[in-house]
């Protein structure tokens, strides 16, 4: 074993580019380690770079770690747990050592439920693991003189005292500066100025991890660290982590001035309580730089803050939002539901805060459901605080998390809220109107058609959706259901009176404002095509502002079927530098033109509503290029010649389901080939949609042809909570291979409540046959 230090960073929702792939908290414990004269290497486990088993056994090889460190969280515990067992199997003298803040506050009985880990970093890393290298490649001293770890001594446990680290942040090595991290390619940098907090609210383990103190870097180092960042890896974003931004006044205007002096090419995140900010430092933030504030709301109601000792105001955050606009500076607003004493009421009273202040739903404002994780104040006693823990078999190194109720919010209605946040997402509104992702979307709504009834935004979405695909009598039973349960609603009255635009065909029709057409068309820079302006099966409306002005203006006036060439200029400020303020030709198909026709009555709208026939003859690339347009052309298949292949049908089978066109999918699922194939490729799809009875229909007739089948069938008696089905099949012989029926137990020994040895027997028979395959791949 060498002195050699080797850290996995498992982030598996996060792409190599974002920041949230940088570990910055790894970075800050090797770059100490290092200074200790104790070498190593960080390895990335990313959502878009996954890390290979052959990749990490050459790095166990090559470096001989003395030991291999993981930060863990709820999210990542069972990779954490694969990757550590992974590398006890390439070398099982190898000392695997867990930290981050799951760890910090998880109880010690937990390691005797981890065989693959061998302690647990309970203080800060840059402090522990320096002392634990001592003991571990120097022999100096032993583990139960190194502070702040939990490890198994035989048959017993020992935990060491907990210290704080040094009081200047400034005595850590930067990770930056010393080039333990590089960040080339990232989108931005993390940065932290400073680490702790001395709030107490109660859903939070900051404040009793950093034991209720706020700690700093110099303003020189952070300035240094912004420099190094630009000069060597070419960021100028960043993204200050630190929840207390604004704790010191003095200190924060001083780090602004000096942003504003030595890195005035700089821009960032940063976040802040609302009471620390007025008109005058919104003003020094935006001259320094800050595009973006986030503020803890949390809930917008009043009682609830209470229950969770967040000591703020709803008025005061109003305020701080139009202050912070004013000086041009985006807000963000952190919220949670689920929270002690809300109620389903209060619970979309935040929604409803957020909405009316017209914070766009996306990145840090959408909300999460409050999670119970290990030394929060509610953790500690769920109880005290009106929470009960769902009936489940929990390991003991996993935490309460999203698995409670409340005593004014069942699972149903925290579900429910999930749901509205979603629906409510700035994306979905975005990918509606660009015609994008519309079958995802609107499969969403469906499954989960009661539980956002309580919605408006359901049904209008799905108006919008079905109005796209040439749908105008669903469309048109939308707009009914919105009168009846929401005949006072502003945003409903204006919707419900607006004419309904539909779209006849019409034969050689000429292009005008107002139509919809269909076409192919590429862009031509010095002779040669330009890859983003090159596009097939486009669908448009002329005048509804997608399409750039001068390609309006030139396809007015071509005939449906017609060729046409055009010149069209991009806007100074286009994203693609390369195309910003020049003019090109651009060659231009035109399959279809429908001509607008509007409808004031919904009953003359499901009366009289044009049916218009789509004929494109090239599947494939209509596919690939338009989804929409390719549904519309298999919607019309039963008067020409695609009935017959089953690939298309299977398709259209899936949209119908996705539209919640269930009787008409039912009915093309009844002409399918009665073989077992087929009627296992329509369990599946029906299971994706959720519709467990219909699938195990179809399942059945499936059964017994193949491991993925037999799956299928235990997912759909899970989703049931058919238990004792789905452990008939689960405990198939010939099943006992399948990963994925080993995953699909895990999980039902915890829904069943069986005993912990049981579920910690499955989990490991899990783990070792994945780890046996990857020795395989390595």
């Amino acid at each position: 074993m060498s002195g050699n230090f080797l850290f996995v960073h498992v982030n598996e929702w996060a792409d190599f580019a974002s920041p949230d792939a940088i570990p910055i908290s790894q970075g800050y414990i090797l770059a100490r380690l290092r200074q200790a004269g104790y070498p190593g290497r960080i390895l990335g486990d990313y959502q878009d770079r996954p890390l290979e088993p052959g990749v990490f056994k050459a790095a166990l090889q090559e470096l001989h770690p003395r030991a291999v460190g993981f930060s863990v969280y709820q999210e990542n515990m069972d990779k954490v747990r694969l990757w550590a067992s992974f590398a006890k199997r390439v070398d099982p003298e190898i000392t695997v050592v867990l930290g981050g803040p799951q760890v910090t506050f998880m109880p010690g009985e937990a390691l005797l439920q981890m065989p693959e880990a061998d302690i647990l970093c309970r203080g800060e890393g840059e402090e522990v693991m320096p002392a634990l290298a001592r003991v571990l490649s120097d022999g100096s001293g032993t583990l139960a003189e190194v502070d702040g770890i939990c490890f198994r001594d035989g048959d017993r446990l020992v935990e060491t005292p907990r210290h704080c680290g040094p009081g200047s942040l400034d005595a850590l090595p930067s990770p930056y500066l010393d080039g333990t991290l590089q960040c080339r390619g990232k989108v931005r940098a993390i940065l932290l100025s400073s680490r702790g907090c001395t709030s107490n609210c109660t859903f939070c383990y900051t404040p009793r991890a950093s034991n209720r103190t706020v700690r700093f870097h110099s303003i020189d180092r952070m300035i240094e660290e912004m420099q190094c960042l630009r000069q060597r890896d070419d960021i100028t974003d960043f993204w200050f982590a630190d929840p207390n931004f604004a704790w010191s006044r003095d200190r924060l205007e001083s780090l602004l001035h000096a942003i504003i002096a030595r890195a005035p090419w700089a821009t960032f995140w940063c976040q802040t309580r609302y009471n620390l900010v007025d008109r005058e430092l919104l003003a020094l933030l935006k001259e320094a730089g800050a595009h973006t504030i986030a503020f803890g709301l949390e809930s917008a109601d009043r009682e609830v803050l209470q229950r969770i000792r967040k000591g703020l105001d709803p008025d005061g955050i109003s305020r701080a939002i139009r202050l912070t606009r004013d000086a041009g500076i985006r807000v963000e607003l952190f919220t949670l539901f689920g929270l002690p004493g809300e109620t389903p009421a209060r619970a979309r009273k935040t929604l409803d805060f957020v909405r009316r202040h017209d914070v766009e739903i996306s990145g840090n404002s959408i909300s999460q459901q409050l999670h119970l994780f290990f030394g929060t104040p509610m953790a500690d006693d769920p109880a005290r605080h009106g929470i009960t823990p769902l009936p489940r078999t929990r390991p003991l190194y996993m935490s309460i998390g999203r698995d409670y109720r409340t005593d004014t919010m069942s699972e149903e209605e925290i579900l429910q809220m999930s749901l509205l946040w979603r629906l409510n997402r700035q994306d979905f509104a975005d990918d509606i109107r660009a015609g994008r992702r519309l079958f995802t979307i609107a499969g969403f709504i469906t499954r989960h058609r009661e539980l956002l009834a309580c919605c408006p935004e359901a049904d209008m979405m799905l108006a919008s959706i079905y109005l796209q695909l040439d749908e105008p009598g669903p469309a048109a039973a939308c707009l009914r259901r919105l009168q009846e349960n929401f005949p006072d609603l502003p945003r409903v009255q204006e919707m419900v009176r607006r004419p309904l635009a539909c779209f006849r065909n019409r034969r050689r029709a000429v292009a005008k404002k107002g139509c919809r057409i269909i076409f192919d068309c590429k862009g031509l820079m010095d002779g040669e095509v330009v890859p983003e302006t090159e596009c097939y099966f486009e669908m448009a409306t002329l005048g509804d502002g997608r399409l750039l002005p001068d390609f309006e203006q030139g396809m007015e006036g071509v005939k449906a079927g017609g060729l046409t060439q055009i010149r069209v200029r991009f806007p100074a400020d286009y994203g693609n530098p390369a195309l910003a303020g020049q003019e090109i030709p651009f060659h231009v198909f035109l399959h279809q033109v429908l001509e607008p026709v509007t409808y004031t009555d919904l009953a003359e709208v499901e009366q009289k509503a044009p049916r218009n026939m789509y004929r494109f003859d090239d599947l494939f690339n209509l596919k690939k290029h338009n989804e929409n347009l390719y549904y519309m052309v298999l919607r019309d298949s039963v008067l020409h010649s695609y009935t017959g292949n089953l690939p298309h049908m299977m398709a259209l089978f899936n949209y119908y389901l996705k539209l919640g066109f269930t009787e008409k999918a039912l009915d093309l699922a009844a002409t399918l080939p009665d073989e077992p194939s087929v009627m296992g490729h329509a369990g599946r799809v029906l299971l994706a949609n959720g519709l467990a009875e219909e699938a195990l229909h179809y399942l059945r007739r499936a059964a017994d042809t193949s491991a993925e089948m037999e799956n299928q069938r235990l997912k759909a008696h899970m989703a049931l909570k058919q238990w004792d089905e789905a452990e008939k099949i689960g405990a198939d012989p010939r099943l006992a291979t399948s990963l994925q029926t080993m995953h699909l137990r895990v999980r039902l020994a915890a829904l069943q409540q069986l005993p912990e040895q049981e579920y910690l027997r499955r989990m490991d028979t899990f783990l070792d046959s994945q780890v046996r395959m990857m020795m395989a791949r390595a």
